[in-house]
């Protein structure tokens, strides 16, 4: 294989829809046990910020659901858009977006978001903006399912992880690693690689990445500041329905529903 090319992995959104669609199934599942079981009333329109390649939309708009996202990436929406046609996309920053954009703009019954996403916005006025952003257009009773990864405070986070998956003849096999974490200013950086193995060519591709850091209490201070939610219960990244969690100075993989109050 060759040296690897240095990329924003999210321009590379086909090898993404692969590597990080591959386990939608239990993610799917989960959100819709989440909308019966949290959401007061029907949940019939979904919001997803941040969406990307639209991996749990496309599936979700295929269910029934009425699917909108929030996507910065303009590779990342354009994919999105082909995959999922339907979806009322927003072209914006999920921290400064309104209603009043969406082309149905009508309030939401729920919203998810998954897999980190808002851990890239790196200071507590983006973090806070965005959680008021969804508050604001997510109706009272509704919730937001945010699954994030946090920085125990008791024993050491987990620096790196690899994971595989394959689409007709192309596989790929992801490593995130941690490089650098400064708790003082709560910005973390890892690279993250794939290793492309297709039927015409193979390719290695790497990137860089920046989060915010959360412990437990930072997370709760933060939609404490927000306003707007109350968190109804918190699972892990298994998704096991029946196995809610207690979040302690030990968490690390948390899946939070947040219950939208008055």
């Amino acid at each position: 294989m060759n040296d690897p090319n240095i990329a924003d992995i999210y321009d590379l959104p086909e090898y993404y829809d692969i590597i990080f669609a591959d386990d939608w199934e239990s993610e799917f599942e989960f959100l819709r046990f989440c909308f019966d079981r949290y959401v007061d009333g029907p949940a019939q329109r979904l919001l997803e910020p941040a969406c990307g390649t639209g991996r749990l939309l496309v599936e979700l708009d295929q269910a029934g659901y009425d699917v909108a996202g929030v996507e910065l990436n303009a590779k990342m929406a354009r994919y999105c858009h082909q995959r999922c046609p339907s979806a009322d996309l927003l072209a914006g920053d999920m921290s400064n977006f309104q209603l009043a954009q969406f082309a149905q703009p009508e309030p939401f019954d729920a919203g998810f978001n998954m897999i980190n996403s808002v851990r890239h916005l790196l200071s507590e006025q983006k973090a806070v903006s965005h959680f008021r952003c969804m508050a604001d257009v997510i109706r009272p009773g509704g919730i937001y399912v945010v699954g994030l990864h946090l920085t125990p405070t008791i024993g050491d986070p987990l620096e790196e992880e690899t994971w595989v998956a394959t689409r007709d003849d192309v596989t790929v096999t992801c490593h995130l690693e941690t490089y650098d974490r400064d708790l003082d200013s709560r910005i973390e950086r890892a690279s993250l690689s794939y290793d492309i193995a297709a039927k015409d060519r193979d390719l290695q591709v790497t990137g860089d990445l920046s989060f915010r850091t959360y412990t437990a209490e930072q997370m709760e201070q933060t939609l404490q500041t927000a306003g707007g939610w109350e968190i109804a219960q918190t699972y892990d990244f298994t998704y096991d329905q029946e196995q809610p969690i207690v979040v302690s100075e030990k968490s690390e993989d948390v899946v939070y529903v947040l219950k939208r109050i008055a």
